[in-house]
């Protein structure tokens, strides 16, 4: 173990970080890979001894604990245990938001983090797009979120959330150049969303419109940011994907109140009748984890009717798995991510946190977003950012 006492730490785990912020809109394996990487060497290396007790000063410790505690505790009272203690597990990435504070404090550029994720989210663009063409093939690219093989929910809304964080940086480029760049990624990111069915990211960018219109002119003029937000809702309906998907979800609506559950839009509809029919019967402390599983499963009716472990709502999960304290402990963690975003909204990291946070939250009206793997693993490091946020107004 000699070797440890030699080891560059603080450089380890910031490469390591790097490369998770780089993967995470890209592919899942490294990801999870630096994850590790960046697990070991703070634990090995000792540094948790240090962080630990400085992490308990922070604003996030609180509502970030209760938050991770509730899904073990949730496993005393689970229907299936077996069931749960995976949902538990996935707890551990909260690891890394104690870990990126002291890191990021450090940094003379600590937003190169977020450089390396809008490089990250390039290259699957470039890759769906490729695809799209009919250049690449998506055999062979089904893993994780490359490409046009990406789970469109996700990759749509990091889409959205790469938009808005780029639109800043070409906002504040000092050159010519390096302002044509952050808005040559706008434009293919924004491309790219208009070739992708998620209809949460749509959503998310149509609210945030505003806010990237207002970013880019660098004015408060009400008129000019309605009429700049007008017209990119108008371009964003110019892709016919984004039309037959607009125009699917009326469909699925009509179909349900006809009494076909059996789409997109009516299993959701479905789920959460279900899910607040639970909710009602255990409104203290819920089901337990992974609860919602076995509440599909007995009221869901139709046999035929695939199989789903959560309501595809975050808020509706954590309050039909850990009642009121889930919510409350959900609602708290975001609400401090939100006051850290506005607060050091002039900043690279403030921004970023702001927009991602509310991106998160509109994807989670239709999804829960704790469960697939990108928008899981960004919860904790944004929530890590928020600390190392800094008031430059």
């Amino acid at each position: 173990m000699g070797f440890l006492r030699n080891i560059k730490a603080d450089s380890l785990l910031w490469t390591g970080f790097c490369g998770i912020f780089f993967f995470l809109p890209v592919m899942t394996p490294p990801t999870a890979y630096f994850a590790v990487l960046v697990a070991s060497v703070w634990i090995l290396s000792g540094r948790f001894l240090k962080d630990i007790p400085s992490f308990w000063k922070t604003d996030l410790a609180l509502p970030m604990i209760f938050f991770i505690l509730l899904p073990w505790i949730g496993l005393l009272y689970a229907p299936q245990p077996v069931w749960g203690f995976g949902v538990a597990w996935k707890t551990r990435y909260w690891i890394l938001p104690v870990a990126i504070i002291p890191v990021l404090s450090l940094r003379k550029r600590p937003d190169l983090l977020l450089q390396m994720f809008l490089a990250g989210l390039s290259l699957n663009s470039t890759i769906a797009m490729l695809q799209y063409a009919g250049i690449l093939h998506e055999e062979g690219f089904a893993t994780g979120l490359v490409g046009g093989a990406s789970p469109w929910i996700s990759f749509s809304l990091l889409l959205t959330t790469g938009i808005l964080i780029a639109s800043f940086y070409a906002a504040r480029a000092h050159s010519v150049k390096g302002r044509a760049v952050y808005i040559a990624a706008v434009i293919q990111y924004f491309v790219t969303i208009g070739c992708v069915g998620g209809r949460s990211g749509y959503l998310a960018l149509i609210i945030l419109f505003p806010l990237m219109a207002y970013t880019l002119l660098g004015q408060k003029h009400m008129a000019r940011i309605l009429v700049a937000s007008a017209a990119g809702i108008a371009i964003l309906f110019a892709f016919p994907v984004v039309r037959s998907r607009v125009s699917r979800a009326a469909e699925d609506i009509e179909m349900y109140r006809q009494g076909k559950i059996d789409t997109s839009l009516g299993l959701r509809f479905h789920m959460w009748g279900i899910a607040l029919k639970e909710i009602e019967s255990h409104p203290i402390i819920g089901m337990g984890t992974a609860g919602f599983r076995e509440a599909w499963q007995k009221n869901k009716g139709d046999p035929s009717l695939p199989f789903y472990d959560h309501p595809h709502n975050t808020f509706i999960y954590m309050m039909v798995s850990f009642g009121i304290p889930g919510l409350f402990s959900f609602c708290w963690l975001l609400f401090v991510m939100l006051k850290k975003g506005w607060t050091g909204r002039n900043s690279p990291l403030g921004f970023a946190v702001l927009v991602f946070t509310v991106v998160f939250i509109i994807g989670s009206m239709t999804d829960t977003e704790l469960y697939p793997f990108a928008m899981a693993t960004a919860l904790p490091l944004f929530a890590g950012m928020s600390e190392a946020v800094r008031d430059e107004s």
